[in-house]
């Protein structure tokens, strides 16, 4: 017994010199804990080092740190971030996902990490069902297109016929009810177009059921957008039409005119440009009398040579133009003649 009493107190007194010398022990420098943690990217215990920091009383080395903490953290989100959308973009969900979860394990605190994950996972929800929908959409085209041969089946008195006609009845039920909710939730996610197709599958399967109400909501919003789509496009063709326009008459060149001349046409049923045609095709004409006025008096001077150019350049402007054509042919024979007497 007393033996044992003495193993105590040896025992006792081991450990409270252990726990002095622990007491005694000088704790590690912050700064070295902190280089330490963010060169190993282990932000969380750089983080918990940082918390036990008060900033008011830090030395300017330390609060050098403690910045730098806030740097490398930011750096690390974004870095991380950003190769996660990448793989999210190419279609590689798990590797975007799983290297978000690996980025938490070196920095579970603050927000922008996570909210990434939530952010790639339902991108990838979206796109999931999208493919499901329209993968359910051609079959539910398959079957329909086999509806005649399905009913084919009720001629047969095998009770096999009669199995796989109940089957084929039960699939066109159930494919009909999952592309209604596809449906119901492309809509609400703001995919008109999906909710279209899925819903309008699902009414083709079962016709003698009544239409899902939203399908006539998706149909009216495509028709709503489109309507703005062609109004936004048309505004645009407008806007360069004028612009032509414009700078032609700031110019006053040719070139500037013939081009907006083709655009405007070229543009004309798509951009509802008739206000511009008529504006520019009366230019081309104004244009074209006024400097065949030009050469003609050029021509009247014994400038040949220069009522020639003259016409030649206002060409396009009248392709076929019966008198010029004439103006040009009788030009070009007096300018061949001019040649033939002065040759020697």
């Amino acid at each position: 017994m007393q033996r044992f009493a003495l193993l105590l107190a040896l025992s006792l007194f081991a450990q409270l010199v252990l726990g002095g010398c622990a007491l005694l022990r000088p704790a590690q420098d912050p700064i070295v804990a902190l280089d330490q943690s963010i060169e190993a990217q282990d932000y969380n215990s750089a983080w918990r080092t940082a918390a036990r920091i008060d900033r008011e009383q830090a030395s300017p080395e330390l609060r050098q740190r403690l910045d730098t903490l806030d740097q490398d953290i930011i750096r690390f989100e974004r870095t991380r971030i950003t190769r996660a959308r990448q793989l999210a973009n190419a279609g590689q969900w798990r590797e975007a996902l799983d290297s978000l979860d690996q980025a938490r394990k070196h920095w579970a605190h603050g927000y922008a990490i996570p909210d990434a994950r939530a952010d790639i996972d339902q991108r990838q929800l979206r796109e999931l069902l999208a493919t499901r929908s329209r993968l359910l959409i051609s079959e539910a085209e398959w079957l329909r297109q086999q509806q005649d041969a399905a009913s084919d089946l009720e001629r047969f008195a095998d009770p096999s016929a009669a199995s796989l006609h109940q089957r084929l009845a039960r699939r066109r039920a159930e494919l009909a009810e999952e592309l209604s909710m596809l449906g119901e939730w492309h809509f609400t996610a703001g995919d008109a177009a999906l909710a279209r197709d899925s819903l309008r599958a699902a009414h083709r399967l079962m016709p003698d059921a009544p239409a899902h109400p939203q399908l006539a909501q998706a149909e009216q919003a495509l028709a709503s957008s489109t309507r703005e789509a062609q109004q936004r496009r048309s505004a645009t063709l407008q806007r360069e039409a004028r612009a032509r326009l414009t700078r032609y008459e700031r110019s006053g060149a040719m070139e500037d005119l013939l081009a907006a001349r083709d655009y405007i046409h070229q543009h004309r049923q798509r951009g509802n440009l008739q206000q511009e045609a008529s504006q520019v095709d009366a230019l081309c004409k104004e244009r074209f009398e006024l400097d065949l006025a030009r050469g003609d008096a050029l021509y009247a001077s014994g400038d040949y040579q220069g009522a020639y150019r003259h016409w030649s350049a206002i060409a396009p402007l009248m392709p076929g133009d019966r008198e010029l054509e004439k103006k040009l042919e009788r030009t070009r024979r007096v300018l061949t003649s001019l040649e033939q007497l002065r040759q020697p």
